[in-house]
């Protein structure tokens, strides 16, 4: 290992360049990753939502590289008509983010029932919404990676990766205009939750269930498509606002978030420029916790 080369932070964790992918994008913690990589290089930022005036605002206020995109994930027509939308501008992407989420059915009652009738009910509430909860949060991982993998194959093969799945993962020819240091092929992000790491119910049974779903589809991603040389990695935070979290608390106690807040855009706009910068072209299968420290208090799965 050269430990004499230069680490200059502005090249190792810069989005310079880049083309990106990012669902759910119009509020949140898609929209912060959308004002980090515009602001750090992104070439062009494909913003998809639901709702087209909050994608527009984020290319108003974020620059021209952002280009909103209505689409609905759980919808396989929409996703098909978003894939031709952004191929007719771009032949390729280098990242995909995952990170569409819906809270769906709550049951942070259930440590309140007074009978096992109650306690009953409680469980068998709000059925219909299970459905909803895991086709956003867990299928649509595997969908709209699906639908975005001939783009991300492409981006591997621009930049001089070969074609096809392999057995050694090696460059015969860097293009021109390719930096042969650069050794970053394509990668999904899949945004989880730290939900799927904790026992306790702290949003609803369905959340907790989806994002771990999630978390494993991130990780056997990583696994089948390594041949390929397209990554996937995942990121799991903790209290951070969005509309989700809309009122809720700004201040925690230590024995629910030792860092005692909510966390800022910059830890994650740091996470993400990290994870889609040369600092992280290491990454793959990997799960980044950002939480405060709110699972080393909280009951743990395995």
């Amino acid at each position: 290992m050269e430990v004499n080369r230069p680490a200059n932070p502005s090249d190792l964790f810069s989005a310079k360049d880049l083309v990106i992918v990012i669902t759910g994008g119009g509020s949140g913690i898609g929209l912060a990753f959308a004002s980090a990589l515009a602001r750090n290089g992104a070439s062009r930022i494909f913003l998809l939502g639901r709702r087209l005036p909050p994608l527009e605002k984020a290319r108003s206020d974020f620059g021209d590289s952002i280009i909103p995109v209505q689409a609905d994930v759980a919808s396989s027509s929409s996703l098909s008509s978003a894939v031709q939308t952004i191929s007719s501008q771009t032949p390729y992407i280098d990242v995909l983010i995952n990170n569409a989420g819906v809270t769906g059915p709550t049951h942070t009652d259930l440590y309140n029932a007074n009978s096992i009738d109650e306690l009953s009910q409680m469980m068998l509430s709000q059925q219909e919404k299970w459905a909803s909860t895991y086709e956003i949060n867990t299928t649509a991982v595997v969908t709209v990676s699906g639908a975005f993998l001939p783009l991300l194959h492409a981006g591997n093969v621009r930049k001089g990766w070969p074609a096809g799945r392999r057995t050694i993962h090696k460059r015969e020819k860097v293009p021109e205009g390719i930096d042969a240091d650069d050794l970053r092929t394509s990668q999904i992000i899949t945004v989880a939750s730290i939900s799927a790491f904790n026992r306790e119910v702290t949003a609803g049974l369905a959340y907790t269930a989806s994002k771990a779903g999630a978390v494993l589809l991130g990780k056997s991603m990583a696994h089948f498509l390594a041949g390929w040389g397209i990554r996937s990695n995942m990121i799991a935070p903790g209290r951070f606002p969005s509309e989700m979290t809309a009122g809720g608390q700004t201040e925690f106690g230590v024995d629910k978030v030792p860092a005692s807040v909510p966390g800022r855009f910059e830890d994650m706009a740091g996470t993400i420029l990290y994870t889609v910068g040369k600092a992280g072209q290491y990454l793959n299968g990997n799960v980044q916790v950002l939480d405060g420290g709110r699972l080393s208090v909280m009951p743990g799965t395995y």
